[in-house]
């Protein structure tokens, strides 16, 4: 009998657990699904909460549209550490946020332009970091080897390069189109420039433009900044750290960028869609090694470099230098390792005599007579202002 009972309780748990077991698996299933999903959930970066300037500065963060007696303590304490030029008005714009970076930046702290907690408790203790004081223009000329600027050997945001001058007082109109008037250039490489469209100019060889030249910090700031805003625009479903990388492919950071320099000069040809395919590109790659110029960024030395390759990207770094790096198929980061290894030893400058120098002089005034009989067939064709042109430089 009670093996009976037994057995029969045996069947009716078996039966039980024969009915249950879809049910326990599907709520393991459910369970671990739940769980995938939560993952995903804390993955995805939570969107900040939108908040005032006065709403934030009631929190005592203070950004762009600040404005009041926390507002002008804050500038006249930057204005002290040198950081701030502008005046004291109690409003906080593009300046004072351009000075709080600066701080931020020259004091190690993250640099989001934003007075918070960190900063702000920074700023007001005696041993703020402040702004260098009288900032002496560089020759970048001045040494043996040239002046290697990239992501790794980068210029502060104080430098600037001696002896700058505006292109279009140099170069004669009818022989290159300036795109932007201001655009400036150290005085040794805009005169290499000058000779070198003059040579070209001589092989029938025109229609040329620059369209970049020096460049502050700010200036590489902005530039970098409206490329990752055009990669969000074009990929909405991008974060700002993924358009940033890939900004970076085509544009430097500030402080990494050539254009700090002033010996680097972006050229193309107005009108024309990609200039590595004009004939002002084909006589460039091969004859500006000749003018003391390198084409920067090719695809061949992409890995060293680090940059996408620019056809239209060309260097100052002396004749010399640039015939030896042709000659070797070298990039500049090549180059100077090799003389820092000393496994290339730097080339001589070759010596000009007064007497060279005189007949320079007269075969350049021989051309601008030549040029005055050929102005008509010399200047270049005109274009409008915003002509097309390639990719953002570096």
């Amino acid at each position: 009998m009670k093996r009976t009972r037994f057995l029969r309780a045996a069947a009716a748990l078996l039966t039980i657990m024969i009915l249950l077991c879809p049910l326990l698996a599907a709520g393991a299933e459910n369970a671990a699904a739940g769980t995938e999903k939560a993952t995903e959930e804390t993955e995805k970066p939570t969107a900040a909460p939108t908040h005032t300037p006065s709403e934030l500065q009631a929190m005592g963060i203070l950004t762009v549209g600040a404005k009041g007696d926390e507002v002008t303590r804050l500038q006249q304490r930057l204005k002290d550490l040198g950081y701030l030029s502008g005046k004291v008005d109690g409003q906080y714009g593009g300046g004072t946020k351009r000075a709080v970076i600066s701080f931020q930046r020259r004091n190690g702290l993250q640099t989001d332009g934003v007075a918070g907690e960190t900063t702000l408790a920074k700023l007001y203790t005696e041993d703020a970091v402040a702004a260098p004081e009288n900032s002496e223009p560089v020759d970048v000329l001045a040494g043996s080897v040239p002046m290697l600027v990239n992501n790794d050997h980068p210029v502060d945001e104080y430098f600037v390069p001696a002896d700058l001058v505006e292109l279009r007082d140099i170069l004669d109109k009818k022989l290159v189109k300036i795109k932007y008037k201001k655009t400036r250039g150290v005085r040794t490489a805009v005169e290499a420039l000058e000779k070198m469209f003059e040579a070209a100019k001589e092989d029938k060889i025109k229609n040329w433009q620059v369209s970049a030249g020096y460049r502050t910090w700010d200036d590489q700031v902005k530039m970098l900044n409206a490329k990752i805003s055009s990669y969000r625009k074009k990929n909405k479903d991008w974060s700002s750290s993924k358009a940033r990388r890939a900004a970076l492919k085509s544009v430097a950071e500030a402080g990494c960028s050539e254009h700090h320099l002033g010996l680097a000069f972006d050229l193309n040809v107005p009108g024309a869609k990609t200039f590595s395919s004009t004939k002002q590109y084909k006589w460039l790659k091969e004859h500006c090694w000749d003018y003391g110029f390198i084409i920067r960024y090719t695809k061949e030395k992409q890995e060293i470099t680090g940059f996408n390759p620019e056809a239209w990207h060309i260097r100052y770094v002396g004749e010399e230098h640039a015939q030896y790096m042709k000659e070797h198929d070298l990039c500049l980061e090549e180059y100077i390792q090799g003389i820092e290894d000393g496994t290339i030893k730097v080339p001589s400058k070759t010596e000009s005599t007064d007497e060279d120098l005189d007949e320079g002089t007269g075969d350049a005034a021989g051309d601008e007579a030549e040029a005055e009989e050929n102005e008509e067939e010399a200047a270049p064709e005109e274009e409008p202002e915003e002509a097309a042109d390639e990719e953002e430089e570096i």
